[in-house]
Order: C-alpha cells, then structure tokens, then sequence
C-alpha cells in the first residue's frame, strides 16, 4: 500500500491539454465520487455540494466562466468536478447532522454538542463563517487529488474561473451555494506539454518542507 500511494503520487501532474471527445471509466468516475462522499470535514460539517458534470454542452456552457486558458478544459476534460460551499451555516445545519448522528449509531440527540457544535460557528463572524467553510471544500479536494491518482485518472485542478460568472449560471445563489474550485477528469492528450516526460515534477527537497521532532 505504501508503495502503491507513492507511485502514484509520483507520476500525478495536473493535465494541461485534454483528449477531447475521450470519455474515462464510468465506475472509476462512481469510485471518485464514492470517496469524496467520506471525505473529512471540522465537526463533521459538511458543508459542500458537488458538481459533476460530463453533458458536453453543458462543460462548454460552464466554461464560459473560466480563465480563457481554461476553457479549453473545461470543453475538453470527460467531467467536470464542481465544488461548491453552503453560503449559510447554523444551528438548523447543526441539528440537521446531529439528527443523522443519532439515526446511524441508534441513539439521541446530543443536546450539549448541538449547543456546542452551534457555539463554535456562531462565533464567527459570516465572513469568517464563509472562508471556514472554504477550507472545508479544500479539505474534499485535497482528496479528490489523491483519489484520481489512486484511480489513474488524469486530472487538473482548476481555481482559475470566476465565481461571481459561475455561480449565476448553476443559479448557486438560490441554492444556498457558491463555487470555490473546479476539477477537470478526463484522459490527456498526446499534445499535453505538461507530462512527466516533457516537464519533469519539480518539488523542494524533503528537509526543506518537512521538520521532523521525534
């Protein structure tokens, strides 16, 4: 298993140029999501919605909010992973986990961590609620990376769109929504520049990121 993780963080790069038209392994796809569905959150939040989008007028669409060298894989990519954070978060979202906590394990609600859980995030300020729950999709993306490396598919993390063009056109707003990072799953393209054997992985050495206290 060590190996196997270290293999395939060592040959992930973010895809530059995508094959368009080359559709990936629908139950690689059902997998990728599967594990996004597990992914950690502070306090068991969750407080993010997914987007998965592989209808190709529809990328084209979408695309129209991304950087214009972006665009192209938004078009291009099999699917595309949406992430998006909740706009609001309080003590009905509280109450709402806690409920499905006490459905699961067979108990009651814990009253105390309701008032808790509803403490700590009412203590921030909504700006700072916002940026919390930010963190919290980094947190899912984190291992979407991971997990398409584990699956062999090629991806690209894609930050570069605008939120305020994006969320309008999936009517976010009226969701409770608001987009925060984009994932672009699909095959590479022979003309990809970015591939390991045209543009080696370059990285800082392990002493120099890494401080060990044992």
């Amino acid at each position: 298993m060590i190996t196997t993780l270290q293999q395939a963080q060592a040959s992930r790069y973010s895809t530059k140029v995508f094959e368009a038209g080359a559709q990936v392994d629908p139950d690689k796809i059902d997998a990728l999501i599967d594990t996004l569905c597990l992914a950690p959150t502070s306090i068991n939040s969750q407080p993010w919605h997914l987007y998965v989008i592989s209808n190709d007028e529809e990328k084209a669409r979408l695309a129209e909010a991304a950087w214009d060298n972006n665009k192209p894989k938004f078009a291009d990519g099999s699917h595309l992973f949406l992430f998006c954070a909740k706009t609001e978060f309080g003590e009905a979202e509280v109450r709402a986990i806690e409920q499905m906590v006490a459905q699961v394990r067979g108990g009651e609600v814990d009253e105390a961590r309701v008032a808790m859980m509803t403490n700590y995030v009412n203590a921030m300020s909504p700006a700072e609620r916002q940026e919390w729950m930010k963190r919290q999709v980094y947190l899912v993306f984190g291992q979407f990376l991971l997990s398409c490396a584990l699956l062999d598919l090629d991806s690209c993390p894609v930050e570069g769109f605008l939120p305020e063009q994006m969320d309008p056109l999936l009517d976010l707003q009226a969701k409770g929504l608001t987009s925060v990072v984009a994932g672009v799953v699909g095959q590479r393209s022979e003309t990809d520049f970015n591939t390991l054997d045209k543009a080696a992985k370059v990285r800082f050495a392990r002493p120099q990121m890494v401080t060990e206290i044992r």
